[in-house]
């Protein structure tokens, strides 16, 4: 009797993709989610004779071994577990087999390849016949995967879409940036493979770090350190200084795929330059892709916490000039969720898992930070893995200011309880709109329930001396004692009044005196330019007055800044603080006002049809309008969107005078279905990276 050979493999693609959710992906490879049963029907040289039997074989990874799950070795028959792979027969001709075979719901994810030979008790060392490969992934659909999800409309938008919103600006004024994750693009899953084997325990021991796949935690934090590249050639160098003459503006990317293909095509040198949102939603793709269900976060305040004692410290000079080395309270910071189960530490920290992919501390040896339960943040368990302490702080810090003055001295102003971590934002499951998800990180700023888990935050997180804690424990018990705006004797605010980018910009202080009797006001006033990490990039304007207030008078100081006085400093992210310290003389009575300004942007609009047919082109109208005094030059649209447009494309405006409007038309041909998002972006010489939007749903079949 002949050996038994498969003469061919029927994959049932086209089936198997649409019942594993994968037929999205830009693909011929066939990708499977975890533990769900796939089809397959193989031919053979003859038919299979009474006695004989198939034995299946599943590696990944170098050197496999059943011992490290890189390995499974299972006969035709076997029944299914949870935890081992099995095949059955479902049909049988003459010489075919149609098989279903189930992998183990706790399989480490990864490029397999499936080999086969027939056995029976008349045969031993029969060499298995490699038939082809099949790539493995995470299974939010099945409920014995660490990362089920139950409800299907939050799969459809942490796992399956493709578009979304990450939210940017301020406390004032919160803004929607779009982000394409297209992970199911082209080459995207031999990138998420590819992301891992740069990581440094790869690197270190690969047998060791591809048998520990099988953990989304695991996977989760050797992404997140990769994403960036402080510790190896990962996806992301950041960049902050405004100079990014050798890469590319981090407000330019639109979406993570150019991000990620230009460093796989480059042979792993990674892509310049990345910032908060840009890591937050690369790092969204990749999960994605991997079948990870991921969000990405917002929080506003942020606090970037240097010497991990959830206490904050802003510097100030007499004039009200920040010390940049001391610590940071950022605009707004981006970091991602991912839910799974956290099976080190027990299912009261399932869920959502926090990380933050830019490379701001290090964690064990490597910039990276979490995955950090949310459960536990929330909760003040400021001990457990990994980097809960950090992420606490980040959103329940208390902020205290600090004044230097010329001779050295220090006085601390205020102590801030509730301005750290504010409006905690996400996109909606199935909209656009904004979440916000602070209750979930933090009980509300004042209750007994937030001041009993940050006293809790700080007795965990202490590993000095007794004396030492009672002083951070009685530290924490002040807290609430002073206000930033409002002392004795005064209060002050600011007020925004004009704020159309190329235009003067208004501001008014209020002060008013709370007391009976007149008190006189120095006031030290400074305007700065600054990032949104809440570091100043140039002071612009700074000025003195001296004011008396009678008893309960409140009194309005006009503040112009001109386009003059700003407009050479003027950046795409087009931030500025406005610092007012002011000193009750003849008292200690100090208190400092701060108001952070978003420049509006231009006036820019898109009209699309609200519906279209794939592979029917449309028109797409953009309009922008000029509120500079002055010309724009070297003027350009640049037109991107997944589905829509095949490649980022260009058109070139001429100059544009003050007051000016420009419209123009695009034909585009939408050559993917569903909801699509067409971005255009707006440059010239004196404003770079406007943005707008516009949905529009594509119907028929790709």
């Amino acid at each position: 009797m002949t050996g038994l050979q498969v003469t061919s493999c029927d994959w049932h693609y086209a089936a198997n993709k649409k019942v594993h959710h994968t037929n999205m992906y830009d693909s011929n490879d066939l990708i499977l989610r975890r533990g769900q049963p796939f089809l397959l029907t193989l031919t053979f040289s003859r038919a299979l004779q009474q006695g004989e039997n198939i034995l299946f074989t599943t590696e990944t990874g170098p050197s496999p071994s059943e011992e490290s799950k890189t390995k499974a070795v299972f006969p035709l028959f076997r029944g299914q577990g949870k935890d081992t792979w099995s095949a059955v027969m479902t049909s049988t001709t003459s010489n075919s087999l149609t098989v279903t075979i189930n992998s183990s719901s706790s399989s480490v994810i990864g490029h397999y390849i499936l080999s086969v030979c027939v056995f029976s008790s008349n045969t031993d060392n029969v060499t298995p016949q490699a038939i082809g490969g099949l790539f493995l992934i995470f299974n939010p659909w099945i409920q014995d995967d660490d990362v089920f999800k139950a409800e299907e409309d939050e799969r459809q938008e942490y796992v399956l879409n493709e578009n979304g919103i990450i939210f940017v600006g301020s406390e004032f004024e919160i803004l929607p940036r779009n982000w394409e994750y297209n992970q199911f693009d082209k080459n995207m899953l031999d990138i998420c493979f590819a992301i891992l084997d740069r990581s440094v325990n790869h690197q270190t021991d690969p047998i060791s770090d591809v048998s520990q796949r099988n953990d989304p935690l695991y996977v989760c934090r050797m992404l997140n350190a990769t994403v960036n590249s402080k510790d190896e050639n990962g996806v992301l160098t950041e960049n902050w200084s405004g100079d990014y003459a050798d890469g590319v503006n981090p407000m330019k990317w639109n979406g993570s795929a150019p991000i990620l293909k230009q460093w796989y095509f480059s042979g792993f040198k990674p892509s310049k330059y990345g910032q908060c949102w840009v890591y937050g939603g690369v790092l969204c793709t990749v999960l994605r892709c991997l079948g990870i269900p991921t969000r990405v976060i917002s929080n506003f305040n942020s606090a970037q916490d240097r010497d991990k004692n959830i206490f904050l410290e802003l510097h100030y000079n007499n004039h009200g000039v920040q010390d940049i080395q001391q610590d940071l309270m950022w605009n707004f910071h981006v970091w991602n969720e991912s839910w799974f189960k956290r099976k080190d530490l027990g299912p009261s920290y399932d869920g959502w898992q926090i990380m933050d992919s830019t490379p701001l501390e290090k964690s064990n040896g490597i910039y990276c930070c979490g995955p950090a339960p949310l459960h536990a943040i929330k909760e003040g368990e400021t001990n457990l893995n990994y980097d809960v302490a950090f992420m606490f702080a980040s959103v329940n810090a208390d902020l205290a200011y600090w004044i230097t003055y010329s001779d050295g001295s220090k006085k601390r102003t205020s102590n801030d309880t509730k301005s750290i971590g504010k409006f905690l934002s996400t996109k909606a499951v199935g909209s656009d709109d904004r979440v916000d998800v602070t209750y979930m990180y933090k009980y509300l700023e004042g209750t007994k329930e937030e001041r009993e888990v940050f006293e809790k935050a700080v007795y965990r997180l202490h590993d000095g001396p007794l004396d030492e804690l009672e002083k951070d424990l009685l530290h924490f018990r002040n807290r609430g004692r002073d206000m930033q705006r409002r002392g004795g004797t005064l209060f002050g605010r600011l007020t925004v009044m004009d704020t159309a980018v190329g235009q003067d910009i208004n501001l008014i202080l209020s002060l008013k005196n709370l007391r009976d009797n007149s008190a006189r006001v120095t006031v030290n006033m400074t305007a700065s330019c600054i990032l949104y990490t809440g570091r100043p990039r140039y002071n612009i304007w700074t000025d003195a007055k001296s004011v008396l207030l009678g008893p309960l008078q409140e009194v309005h100081i006009s503040i112009p800044i001109t386009y003059a006085q700003y407009g050479k400093y003027l950046k795409d992210d087009s931030v500025f603080r406005m610092t007012a310290l002011c000193e009750v003389d003849g008292s200690e009575e100090i208190i400092l006002v701060e108001r952070d300004v978003i420049l509006e942007k231009l006036p820019m609009s898109i009209k699309l049809p609200v519906q279209a047919v794939i592979n029917s082109t449309i028109l797409a109208e953009v309009e922008i309008s000029n509120t500079f005094s002055e010309t724009l030059n070297s003027c350009s649209f640049i037109l991107e969107g997944n589905g829509l447009v095949n490649a980022p494309t260009q058109k070139n405006l001429p100059p544009l005078m003050p007051g000016e409007r420009y419209q123009t038309s695009f034909e585009i041909t939408p050559f993917k279905s569903g909801l699509r998002t067409l971005l255009v972006t707006f440059t010239s010489d004196l404003i770079k990276n406007v943005k707008e939007s516009q949905k529009v749903m594509i119907t028929g079949s790709n």
